[in-house]
């Protein structure tokens, strides 16, 4: 079995997975292995090339650069995807070939699950929304980022009608971890969402 797990920043995908963790399931965690990718040097050829060496230090993608020009503007956003899409997906695609192949049941924790058609490979699609207001609380409160530095990050993503829409099951998260986790276990203390 295969979840796809997906929603905005700061709405609280993390903390699912965690949940997901704790309740016997392997995590592909997609903005890990991207981060992991920004050292590999194929990958900072990539991006040099469509965005200018500038974008590069010490033959890594420099992220905190990268992040400001393509959470900034939406056609800087989609020329990334764009460039580096075929290399991220061959990584993810091997990694969930490896869980089906193991038989295990995984969690595919991935923001950007449909601009990468990656519902394909799963059984079934969880999206977590939240109220905006939340999701810019929590990421101030976790990247130190101005309020109007975040709100670009936010528009530039699908909003919580998106995720209704194309999702099999949806966890609103607009109270704290606690009520999170009480929404995700039944009274029995098993998964709340059946698949």
């Amino acid at each position: 079995m295969l979840i796809g797990l997906t929603g905005r920043s700061g709405a609280g995908k993390s903390t699912v997975a965690a949940l997901f963790a704790e309740a016997g399931y392997r995590v592909i965690d997609c903005d890990a292995l991207v981060h992991s990718l920004y050292e590999d040097p194929r990958y900072a050829a990539l991006v040099g090339e469509a965005f200018g060496t500038e974008y590069l230090a010490n033959g890594a993608v420099d992220r905190k650069k990268l992040g400001a020009l393509v959470f900034a503007d939406s056609d800087a956003l989609r020329k990334l995807n764009e460039t580096v899409s075929p290399f991220i997906m061959s990584s993810v695609v091997s990694r969930i070939e490896k869980a089906k192949a193991e038989n295990v049941p995984t969690v595919l924790d991935a923001p950007l699950l449909f601009e990468y058609g990656l519902e394909r490979f799963c059984d079934a699609v969880v999206g977590v929304i939240c109220d905006t207001e939340i999701s810019v609380k929590r990421l101030a409160a976790r990247d130190g980022k101005s309020e109007e530095a975040l709100r670009a990050r936010l528009a530039s993503q699908h909003d919580s009608a998106y995720f209704r829409a194309h999702c099999d099951h949806i966890l609103e998260n607009n109270g704290d971890a606690e009520a999170l986790s009480a929404a995700f276990y039944d009274m029995e203390g098993r998964l709340a969402i059946r698949f």
